[in-house]
Formats: C-alpha cells, sequence, structure tokens
C-alpha cells in the first residue's frame, strides 16, 4: 500500500514538474529577445565593406555548394516601388545579416547582390529560402542600367509564367566565365515575419525541394492510411471514440497540405497566403479542438458519468472555438492565440492523461505517450521559428533540411502521437469490447437460466402449447435442452458470441472452434435446438443484437447490424422484426423513451 501511495505521488511530482518545465521554456521563448539565443558564428559571415558588401562567389563542389546571399535590403512597406524606380532607393547593408524582415502584403521586401563566377565555364546559380512559403519572387538583372526581369516564382505565379514546378519556391540565373552581375530581387506574401535567402547551385535547390516535397508526401499520406484505417478498424464501435480523430487527421492533412503549397502544384492554384490563411487557421482549431475531444474520451470513458470531471476540457474546447473564430477574421493580427493555445494545450492535457494514468486507466498510457510526442513536437518547431539555426556552407540537401528542423521535428512528432493514439483507442476498444460481450454472455446464461425453471415449472401446470410458446419467447433456444448436450452448448454459444462480428464466421468455422466436424456439429444442434448450424448462428447474432439494444450499447440500427455481424442493414431489420415481432428501430425508439 504504501509503495503504490509513493509511486503515485512520485509520478504526480514528476508530470508537474515536467508540464511546469516545458511551460517555462516557452514562456521564456516568447519573452526573451532572439539575440540573447542567437545561433551561429561570423565565421561565414561576409565582412563588412560597401564594395564587398553584396558580393557572392561559389566554389566548385561536386554537388555543387549552397551558402547564405549576402545582399543590401530595402523595405517597401506599401508595396507602390517598381523595378523601374527601385535603384534610386536606399538599400542598407548589415554584416553577417541572414534573415530580411518582409512587410506583409501588399508590402514588399527588395535584395540587392552581386554575383561573381571565377570559374572557367558558366554558371547556373539559383536563389531560394528557408522558409519554403513564398508568395512571388521576381529576380530582375541590371542591363544598361536598367532592370530587366529575367525569372519569376511562387504560389501566386501561374505555372505558364513560373520558373520552378516544384514545392520550395526558387529563381535562377546564369554568369559567364568571369563575369560579374548585380540582381535584383523582389520577394512579397509569407506567413512568416522574416526570410532567410540563400543562393546555392541549380542542382542543390533541386536536390532541396525534392527532400522537403518527400517529407510532406510522407505527411499527406500517413494521414490519408491513418484516416482510412481508424474508419475501418472502429467501423463497429460508436461514431464518438473515433470521429474526433478522424477530424483530428483530416485537420493535419489540410494544414499540411495548403501551407506547404500543394494546391499550385497539383492544380495550378494562385491563390495568396493572405486568403489562404484563415483555412489554415480553421485548420489549426479543428485540429486543437479534435485533440481535446478524443483525448477527452478516451480519459474519462470508464469513468462513472456522475463523476467525470470534464470542466478542463470544456474551457479548454471553449477557449479553442473563440480563439480559432478570432484568428479567422484577421489571421495575421490574431493569429497569435490560436498558435498559443495549439502549444499549450498539449501540456494541460499532459498533466490530465498523468493523473489518469495514476487512477488506472489503461488508455492513459499511450495517450500520455502521443502527448509527450507531440509537445516535444510543438515545442521544437516553435523554438526553430523563434531562433533558427545558422545558415552555413553545405553541398548535402540533407544538412539544408536539418537547418530548417520545423517540419522533419512536426512529421515526425505528429506521426508517433498519431500511432499512439491508435493505441490508445485500440486498448480502448478492446476493453470495452470484452465488458460487451461477457454483459451478453452473462444476460444469455441468465436468460437460458430462467427459461429452463419457467419450462420445469410449466410442465406439471400448463399444457404442451402454453410451454413451447414460452420457450419460443426466449430468443434463442427452440427447444429444451438435455442436461448433457448443455456444456457443448454453451461451448458453442460462447464461441459464436467471441466471433459475432466476423461476417465470415459459419458452420465450418465454428466446427473448427468446437473440434468437430460440421455433420456432428449439424447433428448435435438439430437433436438439442432443432436448428442447422447456420440457424443456431444467426439466432445468437439476433440474440446478442437485442442484447445490445436492452444492454444500451448501441444507438442505431447500422451499427448494431454491423457488431452482429450483418452485412447488410436492411436483411437484419428483416431477420430482427420476424424474430422479436417488431424492427430494430423500434425497439431503440422504445429504449430512449423510456430512457
Amino acid at each position: 500500500m504504501q509503495v503504490a501511495i509513493f509511486r503515485r505521488i512520485t509520478v504526480m511530482k514528476f508530470t508537474r514538474a515536467t508540464v511546469f518545465f516545458w511551460v517555462a521554456l516557452l514562456l521564456c521563448i516568447h519573452v526573451v529577445p532572439p539575440a540573447a539565443f542567437a545561433q551561429g558564428g561570423s565565421e561565414n559571415c561576409v565582412e563588412s565593406g560597401e564594395d564587398r558588401a553584396s558580393i557572392n562567389i561559389l566554389a566548385d563542389l561536386p554537388n555543387g555548394q549552397l551558402k547564405p546571399l549576402a545582399a543590401s535590403y530595402f523595405l517597401d512597406r506599401a508595396g507602390t516601388i517598381s523595378a523601374d524606380r527601385i535603384a534610386a532607393q536606399t538599400f542598407t547593408f548589415i554584416p553577417c545579416e541572414e534573415q530580411f524582415d518582409i512587410a506583409r502584403r501588399p508590402g514588399a521586401l527588395w535584395l540587392k547582390f552581386t554575383a561573381r563566377n571565377p570559374h572557367a565555364d558558366e554558371k547556373a546559380w539559383g536563389i531560394s529560402f528557408m522558409e519554403t512559403v513564398v508568395d512571388d519572387v521576381t529576380l530582375f538583372h541590371v542591363r544598361g542600367g536598367t532592370l530587366v526581369q529575367i525569372a519569376q516564382d511562387g504560389r501566386t505565379i501561374p505555372a505558364a509564367q513560373s520558373d520552378n514546378d516544384r514545392l520550395q519556391t526558387a529563381v535562377s540565373f546564369r554568369i559567364e566565365p568571369g563575369g560579374e552581375e548585380t540582381y535584383y530581387a523582389r520577394v512579397s506574401g509569407t506567413y512568416a515575419p522574416a526570410v532567410t535567402p540563400v543562393i546555392g547551385s541549380v542542382n542543390l535547390l533541386a536536390s532541396w525541394s525534392s527532400g522537403f516535397t518527400a517529407i510532406s508526401a510522407v505527411m499527406l499520406g500517413f494521414c490519408i492510411i491513418m484516416i482510412l484505417f481508424s474508419l475501418i478498424l472502429f467501423r463497429h464501435i460508436h461514431p464518438r471514440f473515433y470521429q474526433f480523430y478522424a477530424v483530428y487527421l483530416v485537420g493535419m492533412f489540410c494544414m499540411t497540405f495548403l501551407y506547404d503549397g500543394w494546391p499550385r502544384v497539383l492544380f495550378g492554384s494562385t491563390i495568396s497566403t493572405q486568403q489562404w490563411r484563415p483555412f489554415i487557421e480553421l485548420a489549426s482549431g479543428l485540429v486543437m479542438i479534435a485533440n481535446i475531444q478524443y483525448c477527452r474520451i478516451l480519459l474519462t470513458i470508464d469513468t462513472d458519468p456522475r463523476k467525470r470531471k470534464q470542466t478542463i476540457f470544456h474551457w479548454l474546447t471553449g477557449l479553442g472555438v473563440v480563439g480559432t473564430i478570432w484568428a479567422m477574421i484577421d489571421p495575421f493580427d490574431w493569429g497569435t492565440p490560436v498558435s498559443i493555445l495549439l502549444i499549450f494545450n498539449p501540456f494541460i492535457l499532459l498533466y490530465v492523461s498523468g493523473r489518469k494514468m495514476l487512477d488506472g486507466v489503461k488508455q492513459a498510457v499511450p495517450v500520455f505517450a502521443s502527448l509527450v510526442a507531440l509537445s516535444l513536437g510543438l515545442f521544437s518547431s516553435l523554438y526553430f521559428f523563434k531562433f533558427p539555426v545558422a545558415v552555413k556552407e553545405t553541398s548535402s540537401a540533407f544538412d539544408l533540411i536539418m537547418m530548417r528542423p520545423i517540419t522533419l521535428s512536426y512529421t515526425s512528432s505528429t506521426i508517433v502521437e498519431a500511432i499512439f493514439m491508435m493505441i490508445a483507442i485500440s486498448i480502448m476498444i478492446n476493453a470495452m469490447q470484452r465488458q460487451r460481450n461477457t454483459a451478453v454472455t452473462e444476460a444469455i446464461k441468465l436468460r437460458d437460466q430462467i427459461d429452463m425453471a419457467e419450462d420445469q415449472q410449466e410442465q406439471n401446470s400448463v399444457s404442451k402449447s402454453s410451454m413451447l410458446d414460452a420457450l419460443r419467447a426466449s430468443g434463442l433456444d427452440n427447444k429444451l435442452t438435455p442436461p448433457s448436450e448443455q456444456g457443448f452448448l454453451d461451448r458453442a454459444t460462447q464461441s459464436v458470441i467471441e466471433n459475432v462480428n466476423q461476417r465470415g464466421f459459419s458452420a465450418g468455422a465454428l466446427a473448427s472452434e468446437l473440434g468437430v466436424t460440421e455433420k456432428t456439429l449439424g447433428r448435435r444442434l438439430k437433436k438439442s435446438q432443432g436448428l442447422t448450424p447456420a440457424a443456431f448462428i444467426r439466432s445468437i447474432r439476433l440474440s446478442y443484437a437485442r442484447d445490445l439494444i436492452l444492454l444500451r450499447q448501441a444507438d442505431t440500427v447500422a451499427e448494431i447490424a454491423d457488431a452482429s455481424g450483418f452485412a447488410s442493414v436492411s436483411h437484419f431489420a428483416k431477420l430482427y422484426r420476424r424474430e422479436f415481432r417488431e424492427a430494430p428501430s423500434q425497439a431503440l425508439k422504445s429504449l430512449k423513451a423510456v430512457t
């Protein structure tokens, strides 16, 4: 007893400490200025000086090379400066600057840089961004004192006018041997408040884009597979046990699909980030609310309804609904509440699941593990978004992905979280299925005992016809069962109940379960029950369905039919009406009226 109490106290202290630790870190990230956690050094930065400030030189490497773009910048907050006027503006250069602030649309960021080719052959280089979400990147070349557009890409650029058909935004240019050229790049439309431009070989940028596309595709494919898997696996269980989980996965799919820019690649969409943002906020809100709801169901399903403390879930859901609506009105100004709630919710749920785990709720263990994985992923994403890793020279697409681990960490944590949550749902459903089968078995045994007692009593006081009517009303046995056959009948009944939701469970399967031949099974059932094996199995299925209704284990006729192993709802309703003299829908309505 003392050991159990000590263990409970220790786990609770650990859970509280974990939650408070992560919350404190999140608060620090929001409060402490980024400079306090600045990463990277200045060894790769271009030295200060007007003649060297914006010159970019790439050396030969086997697979190409990438490095931060050294550029001067001008922030056009109104978005009114045209290309023919930009050369007259005053650009600013800051040594070692990697990130550049960008104004909200229709504002734009202008970058001015020089590229030099010291090699003996022509080079094709590209400009891209560590942030994948960019609406419009237009590259201009200075020729004869004027700016000439040479490349364009982005979410709002039609495919016919774009130089790139990948998820990763990029524009390319060519420099002749020994040449040195000046370029201007106009950037507009991002989710992030700043962009990190890089310059590299087109082959490396293509490999980087392919890697990012693969990660995003894995995330989308995983969501689709898990949605289908949950609907197929849990179709015979009450919808509330998986519907919020399915909504959660659908929200994750939509959020990834829209944020990563798949509509442009697949459908040629030219909708801007500003137009997509409310839908992304809606998907984020659905993810958050669905996460709260299926955690509520998983963690309170085993609790007496009169003792369920669901206030915290109601508060979190209410805040989620208000925050989502608020963010959708103006997502760029008011999107922060949803982001904060989306990050803090798992930590609160983590504490609740820890308490439920100590109360002996079996599915609370994988729920706790899933929330730990989700919390780590969200924290990592927020941390690296707030304090990005310094961009260094590299020839590896993998290094590029690891320099911005937001997508990778979020995808991996989401997959791990979903797997643990699927385990939790499976544990809960298996426990409920065992409880349901036990209840139905006990009900059948009790009904058999009552029927047999009534039959023995009526042998001395009623006529044969009255006795037969009483037996027929039992819904399972059609005539008295000799004591020698009762054990065999009990085992046959139990075997059918254990496989009742398996539509392919036939006479051959039942005979195999009982260790007899089909012929022997048919003979013994005919002798004791007056039924063929198929009729016996059908009778058990109908009795099982009847008990599901009486025990209030189902709410719809389709759910009852599926749980009882009937492939056709209409066929089940016909058999049920013939057996019990009322339609299953009427039985459900009557029970609800009584309730």
